[in-house]
């Protein structure tokens, strides 16, 4: 039977370090997984990493895993200014305490999976060497456009590349097509945490967990009979417009409710996640959901 903790992107409630720490606070989270602090940062310097350490060290925060942009990338583009970039992010891994990033399998036309297969492969593979040296974690999140697009390439990189991890992600599965418990059951072959968002797909629009298609507590039972441990759940709204997200979505964007703020949209999302873990039978024990 698992445990639960949560994370969050909280710069989808502010754009600010200290804004950030108050989103997790109000809303009783402890873990962050950062992605944007005032721009990218995986791509910061050691010094402004330092800062950010120090101070959420203070607030008593843990970064449990960076969110990259790695491999967001197209696969014909040239792969060594990239590999730069993923160095700078293992350094960023290394300065926030994270031992773990998430990243992608570059973006790959789908009617060319089978051209760009073994390139895709190559190009992991070289990162996961390097992330070893540096004690980092790997862990693949299933998105939009990447060769990791749908459950049978994420079951191909996965069994292919035995030092990989998965992230499940039930909203960008749906999105795509494919049904997102399927997916998830390709992603539990190793899987290391969830992000936490749904999806309608006849409306192509992203929700809060339990109010899409994806069926939370059917996610939530299958998770919790695939381990005795404790899954980190990062709760990724996009509900509303943020700072990263102009940066870097590729896709309009499109939300079925309305909020005013970011700040609400980011405490509407996680209040629906411990919904969908209380309707489950779960409670919270300081900052663990357990049965």
């Amino acid at each position: 039977m698992a445990s639960f903790i949560l994370s969050a992107f909280a710069d989808e409630a502010s754009p600010t370090l200290s804004g950030q720490i108050a989103a997790l606070r109000r809303n009783h989270i402890s873990y962050l997984e950062p992605r944007s602090i005032e721009g990218d940062v995986a791509s910061k310097s050691d010094e402004e990493l330092t800062a950010i350490r120090r101070t959420l060290d203070k607030a008593g925060i843990r970064v449990f895993s960076l969110g990259s942009p790695i491999g967001k990338d197209k696969i014909e583009n040239d792969f060594a200014p990239h590999f730069e970039k993923f160095l700078r992010a293992l350094r960023a891994c290394e300065i926030l305490g994270a031992s773990r990033m998430r990243m992608f399998s570059f973006f790959v036309e789908q009617d060319s999976l089978t051209r760009y297969r073994d390139e895709v492969m190559i190009r992991l593979s070289r990162m996961l060497d390097e992330a070893e040296k540096h004690g980092i974690i790997l862990c693949h999140e299933n998105e939009a456009a990447i060769y990791g697009q749908n459950p049978d390439e994420v079951r191909d990189l996965l069994t292919t590349l035995p030092r990989l991890h998965g992230i499940f992600d039930a909203a960008n599965y749906l999105m795509q097509g494919p049904d997102a418990v399927s997916g998830l059951s390709e992603t539990l072959r190793r899987l290391e945490y969830v992000h936490v968002k749904d999806a309608r797909k006849a409306e192509r629009v992203v929700t809060a967990a339990g109010e899409g298609d994806a069926d939370y507590p059917a996610v939530i039972k299958k998770l919790d009979e695939s381990t005795d441990e404790t899954i980190v759940l990062t709760v990724e709204p996009h509900l509303h417009i943020f700072d990263a997200f102009r940066e870097i979505d590729r896709h309009e964007f499109r939300s079925y409710r309305s909020f005013d703020t970011s700040d609400e949209a980011f405490d509407y999302a996680v209040a629906a996640i411990k919904r969908v873990l209380t309707d489950c039978g779960y409670h919270e024990e300081g900052y663990l959901w357990k049965k």
